[in-house]
């Protein structure tokens, strides 16, 4: 571990090189106005976090030898690296007007020098405000494609995806299965701990689906108590196998709300992609098998 210094602002990246020698003792060490262009180009015009560490990366390779940019944001779980991990790191905390945006660490062969340290904290200074960007960006589009309570998509997405989907695997010939999840007896569990209990429950069931999902799976929060999964190249068995794993993750937990212990159990209907058909067809005929399970007493899979 090299060093570890918290970068805030690019005003603060200033600030610490004021404790410095002054300008003209430091000249060699300053980035070029034609070097920091040069980072602005790489970096506007991009909303997507991969990308700007990628373009961050390339760019500070050119000022000095490097191994890698890591970039971390824990709030939301991600974890980005760009180039090869090597022993001497140098760490920071990003802050931007006093909004925390994650974690940066950039490493290399050799000890970073005085000279380095200082052009990290300068462009650092100039990533901060394309990384709050996408940040934003990315909260924007989770409002818009996710459902904010249980964390999967919205119906939105659905609509958007599942066309492509089912034109992927006609085009390419591969499987393609839809799966339609109903929490059984909904409205006596709302009626047994209230609304707040019941949202409680639509995220435990939310967190059981996901937990055995493949990460090609897609999953949806189609309406009121229902899901939908996109389970791309999977036929009606993998899709009943993996509809049994989904009825075993839920049933081997239950919820405690309001001295009230609930087992939340589900109908599930499955349907598999026939060549040409309209992708609302394969929604209908998952929808009718949903019926069917409910209809045959429900905690089961048609």
């Amino acid at each position: 571990m090299e060093k570890v210094i918290p970068i805030n602002t690019s005003q603060n990246a200033v600030k610490s090189a004021a404790d410095r020698p002054p300008k003209n003792q430091l000249s060699h060490q300053l980035i070029s106005d034609k070097n920091q262009l040069r980072l602005h180009q790489k970096l506007q015009g991009s909303l997507d976090l991969g990308s700007l560490i990628n373009h961050f990366f390339v760019w500070l390779s050119e000022q000095q030898p490097l191994g890698s940019v890591e970039y971390v944001y824990p709030d939301e779980d991600i974890s980005l690296l760009s180039g090869s991990l090597r022993v001497h790191q140098a760490h920071y905390t990003l802050r931007l007007q006093k909004r925390y945006l994650g974690e940066l660490a950039i490493s290399s062969q050799k000890r970073f020098s005085e000279q380095d340290l200082f052009v990290h904290e300068q462009s650092i200074g100039c990533l901060a405000h394309y990384l709050k960007n996408a940040l934003d960006f990315r909260a924007m589009e989770k409002m818009a494609f996710y459902d904010a309570l249980t964390g999967v998509m919205n119906r939105k997405s659905l609509d958007e995806l599942l066309p492509k989907e089912t034109k992927r695997a006609e085009r390419h010939g591969y499987d393609l299965s839809v799966m339609m999840i109903d929490i059984d007896n909904f409205k006596i569990i709302n009626d047994q701990v209230g609304h707040i209990g019941g949202d409680q429950i639509l995220k435990h069931a939310s967190k059981a689906i996901r937990q055995v999902l493949r990460i090609s799976d897609l999953p949806f929060r189609f309406g009121g108590d229902e899901f939908v999964l996109i389970l791309p190249n999977t036929d009606l068995v993998g899709a009943r196998s993996a509809a049994k794993q989904i009825m075993s993750s839920l049933g081997n937990t239950a919820v405690e709300i309001n001295n009230h212990s609930i087992t939340p159990r589900v109908s599930i209907g499955l349907a598999s992609y026939r060549h040409g058909e309209h992708h609302e067809e394969l929604i209908r005929r998952s929808d009718q098998a949903l019926y069917d399970a409910k209809k045959n007493g429900r905690n089961c899979i048609c």
